[in-house]
């Protein structure tokens, strides 16, 4: 009995598949593609991965200017878009299991996230104006890092009920216009 189960886990872990270069050719929509890294590719748009399931997804250190919710994977958990050039908005309509999710070091003015929340939330170094994401969840999160955003007012975080489910809210640059 040991001996079929453990022949079942490896069947489906070799399934997951880790791709480091991207060639959509490759790319089974049948596939469970556990992590897919187009980091330092010099993409100007965000690919659309919307047909596959894809769990982890590094865009990081490219030159992408807009996020497409879209566009975005099956299945994603874990998103990192830091180090790109996303400006203006970063909305999330849909809801999502998403435990880690970074946009660091972008020039993000407005982050929506209405109908969810993100276990580990990065959002520092950008050009926050406004975030929203509802003021209680079920899910308690663990941290929130919205450092370095000069323009993010505490009023505003204060005024809003800033979410309560998030146990770290690392802050340290906010200031408070009087």
């Amino acid at each position: 009995m040991k001996k079929v189960i453990l022949l079942m886990i490896l069947i489906q872990l070799s399934s997951c598949k880790t791709y480091t270069k991207f060639n959509s050719n490759e790319l089974s929509q049948s596939d469970i593609i556990y992590l897919l890294d187009l980091s330092n590719r010099n993409l100007k748009t965000q690919p659309d991965l919307s047909k596959f399931t894809i769990i982890e997804l590094n865009i990081s250190k490219n030159r992408i200017a807009t996020f497409d919710e879209n566009k975005l994977p099956k299945g994603i958990q874990k998103l990192n878009f830091s180090s790109n050039r996303i400006s203006k908005k970063v909305i999330f309509n849909e809801v999502r299991n998403l435990e880690s999710v970074n946009f660091s070091n972008n020039k993000i003015e407005s982050f929506f996230y209405p109908n969810g929340i993100v276990k580990n939330l990065n959002l520092s170094n950008n050009k926050l104006i406004t975030i929203q994401m509802p003021l209680y969840n079920d899910k308690r999160a663990d941290t929130l890092n919205i450092a370095n955003n000069p323009k993010l007012e505490t009023t505003e975080i204060n005024t809003i009920g800033f979410p309560r489910f998030y146990k770290t809210l690392i802050n340290y640059s906010i200031s408070t216009k009087n």
